[in-house]
């Protein structure tokens, strides 16, 4: 649906700009802002003193704001785009163009300062595990460093507390919700204390699946312990495990979602390699008019196990310095299987799609920081990241007996040259495996100095070295009956004496089809920041940064062109923050990137005419936005929240593509400069209003309603009009009570309360018009109760 966004923008503007013309007359009510503490300078420092663009979500505001994954950040956080499946973040334009292996994301995600490329700390994190969520935009390319072109994503975790304090905690709602948890933390010993938690969230699918299991099902578990020691009174030992495991049903690994166009009974095969599902299928696609119904009988399980997080912090406090070590070793087990790659209920064609991932990882960093009150404060570091992961990816046939066996695509009547299917009993037709293995280096240095009270000056230095090594393989075999004149090999074959229902034709051997590939990078980043306090509660600064991102190879398929060069990033930001009689917040940035050899997702259709996708460097784009985020404790009781977001990126030097998805037979390389980035809606907006009241017998009651609206998206290079989303806005609200004494507190709470729609993700398959995607969730409601005691 679409939704002009002209009055509540103006809206935005018209009060953004009355609270700040009539400050001088602005009563103070009997209360305050509450000060926000982040660290995105290695350092804990005042967010309206610190010279960067950042949101920052407590734990509180998790509650209030009824956030409990990661695409309800989108709706909050400016210039955020996320899409959950396959997870990907994207800042002012700037994200994870795909998942696959020897690629790597332009958001950089930290667990307690511990970088993953995954986004799934972020959906796990929640009130009852997680003290903060900062979200820095804009290339952190000295103090963050690695993949952080479009910026950083921190998430930090609630730690052991002085007095023993604990919760339980339960949630139900409509889609079969239940979740439940409970954390304890407390002191053991005098200066040794301990936090543990437990967690399980889980809720029916929201969409129907007509011919099996409903699509999105979701059941998450989730396990921590902590101990923080203080071993003297400068030396402190902190020591952090957290296990997560997941249980989904999803549809589609490699397409990103469901087929949400008609089936198209009449076509034999869609690519010439797969027999077709859809083949003489006389249903129709429910999706087709219901977004939220499906009917396919393989629908994908994915599970995370073995999921494991180990991070280690020691700080040692001396006179004037303070080192630090923050160590962590991660390990994730995934697979997916029995995605149905057809999209129907057709007992007798069963086409289904699996995949995995084997990953291990660990690094090390060691910090010094300046622990003094002069006007120079400083941090430099040291760095090392490991990384490795296999990826194993399949497509198999599971009712084709005739596929059991296989013959040389160049031998056709050698019965000697038949062999065994590479998986005889699910009868593989593709499969394909990456193995990658990562090292990352990094020194970096940052510094401020103070001039006066008003003038300060930032700047910083990072040297960073990236190499990788991978191996890939695969494995082709086309189905006859998708082949054309391939069936008048049958007889022959059969006169021939080959095996009865015989047979695959074998394209590509994975004792043959193997490749190394490995290569390295090195890059030096920096930022410069000038910041001017014109008053006490007033910041104007300027700032130029670089980012850089290293280059790779897309591991697996074997294409012709796998590998990619880095890409970097020039930002030049200038920016406001402000604070008014303690009441009202106001931080706003206006930015201009210049970008070279950014890494873009073209899709294409490969040997086998399976839709897949090529890593190439666009030579030159450009974005430029603006930002603005307000709070307003308009009175003691009421807050109000806003913040609007404008990005406007293009390619402005990128040719030439081949579009082979809109016709495989084509030469005409199109010029796509000019066109948008993709899942970057150029306006956003959020609107919050919370209102308490308090009462001496029945405790108090906190009523909050949310307005958010993002503009239309496109999720395809080629800026087609089949996968350009539509604007969407959402509504939210919640009714929140705390019991006289706080023990208990009872949150019933709305998502979507109208109900919008909107696609959330968009792929183009095939040159016949077929399209994938998935939903925005509907209306969501629930009811959570916890208990401190």
């Amino acid at each position: 649906m679409t939704h002009t966004p002209h009055a509540p923008l103006n809206l935005l503007f018209a009060a953004t700009t009355a609270a700040v013309l009539s400050l001088p007359a602005l009563a103070q009510p009997a209360g305050m802002l509450e000060e926000v503490i982040v660290t995105a300078q290695k350092r804990a420092e005042d967010l309206q003193d610190t010279a960067i663009a950042i949101s920052s979500i407590s734990s509180a505001a998790m509650d209030d704001l009824n956030i409990n994954n990661s695409e309800d950040y989108e709706a909050i956080v400016p210039s955020l785009s996320v899409r959950t499946s396959p997870n990907r973040l994207f800042l002012r334009g700037i994200g994870r163009v795909t998942n696959s292996l020897g690629t790597e994301p332009g958001v950089a995600v930290y667990l307690d300062q511990i970088y993953t490329s995954e986004i799934g700390v972020l959906g796990r994190a929640s009130s009852l595990t997680t003290q903060q969520v900062d979200v820095l935009r804009g290339p952190q390319g000295t103090l963050f460093g690695r993949n952080a072109t479009g910026g950083a994503v921190s998430v930090t975790s609630k730690r052991p507390t002085e007095e023993f304090e604990h919760e339980l905690r339960a949630t139900g709602g409509n889609y079969g919700t239940f979740n439940w948890g409970g954390a304890s933390s407390g002191p053991i010993t005098d200066g040794l204390g301990y936090r543990v938690y437990a967690y399980g969230d889980s809720h029916d699918g929201y969409v129907k699946n007509q011919g099996g299991k409903d699509i999105f099902d979701e059941d998450h578990t989730g396990f921590g312990a902590q101990l923080s020691w203080d071993a003297t009174d400068k030396l402190n030992i902190w020591l952090s495990w957290a296990s997560d495991r997941t249980d989904d049903i999803r549809s589609g690994v490699n397409f990103g979602g469901y087929l949400i166009t008609p089936y198209q009974p009449a076509l034999k095969t869609q690519d010439g390699f797969l027999y077709s599902e859809q083949y003489q299928w006389d249903r129709v696609n429910p999706a087709v008019k219901d977004r939220y119904k499906v009917d396919q009988n393989d629908e994908l399980r994915t599970k995370d196990f073995n999921n494991n997080k180990y991070i280690t912090h020691i700080t040692w406090d001396l006179d004037d310095v303070t080192a630090k070590y923050i160590g962590g070793y991660f390990d994730g087990d995934y697979t997916a299987k029995n995605g149905d790659l057809g999209n129907t209920s057709n007992p007798d064609v069963r086409v289904v799609e699996g995949a995995e991932q084997n990953s291990r990882s660990y690094s090390h960093e060691l910090q010094l920081i300046s622990a003094d009150d002069g006007p120079l404060q400083w941090v430099t570091g040291l760095y090392y990241y490991h990384q490795e992961v296999e990826q194993p990816y399949t497509i198999a046939s599971l009712q084709a007996d005739y596929l059991a066996n296989t013959v040389p695509a160049d031998d056709y009547y050698n019965k000697a040259a038949v062999q065994p299917n590479l998986n005889p009993r699910d009868h593989w037709q593709y499969w394909q495996n990456g193995d990658l293995e990562v090292d990352s280096y990094a020194a970096y240095a940052d510094a401020n100095y103070t001039f006066n009270e008003s003038w300060k000056l930032t700047a910083g230095i990072r040297y960073s070295y990236d190499e990788k090594e991978g191996t890939e393989a695969n494995y082709i075999v086309a189905d006859p009956n998708a082949v054309p004149g391939a069936s008048a090999l049958f007889p022959v074959w059969a006169a021939l004496g080959f095996p009865a229902d015989c047979c695959g034709f074998l394209s590509a051997d994975p004792a043959l089809n193997t490749r190394k590939i490995d290569d390295d990078w090195s890059n030096v980043s920096g930022r410069a920041v000038i910041d001017y306090m014109y008053s006490d509660d007033q910041m104007l600064y300027a700032s130029v940064s670089t980012g850089y991102k290293a280059g790779g190879f897309r591991l697996g398929s074997l294409q012709e062109n796998p590998s990619f060069d880095p890409e970097e990033v020039t930002s030049y930001e200038i920016g406001y923050k402000g604070t008014y009689a303690d009441v009202l917040r106001v931080n706003a940035a206006a930015y201009f990137y210049d970008y070279s050899d950014m890494q873009v997702l073209v899709p294409y259709l490969n040997d086998v005419n399976l839709p897949v996708s090529e890593i190439v460097n666009a030579d030159k784009a450009e974005i430029k936005g603006f930002e603005v985020e307000a709070t307003w404790l308009a009175t003691e009781n009421l807050t109000l929240m806003a913040n609007y977001s404008y990005i406007d990126g293009e390619y402005t030097e990128f040719c030439c593509a081949l579009d082979t998805i809109a016709d495989p037979d084509s030469t005409q390389e199109i010029d796509l400069s000019g066109n948008p980035l993709t899942q970057s809606p150029e306006n956003k907006i959020f609107t919050n209003a919370s209102y308490s009241w308090r009462t001496d017998t029945m405790g108090e009651f906190v009523l909050s309603g949310s307005y958010s609206w993002v503009d239309e998206r496109q999720y395809d290079v080629f800026n087609t009009n089949d996968t350009l989303a539509d604007s969407y806005y959402r509504v939210d609200a919640s009714l929140t009570w705390f019991s006289t004494a706080e023990e208990f507190r009872v949150i019933l709470s709305g998502k979507n309360l109208t109900g919008e729609e909107t696609w959330v993700s968009l792929n183009r398959l095939n040159e016949f018009g077929a399209i994938s995607g998935y939903a925005n969730e509907p209306l969501t409601y629930s009811l959570e109760v916890q208990y401190f005691f």
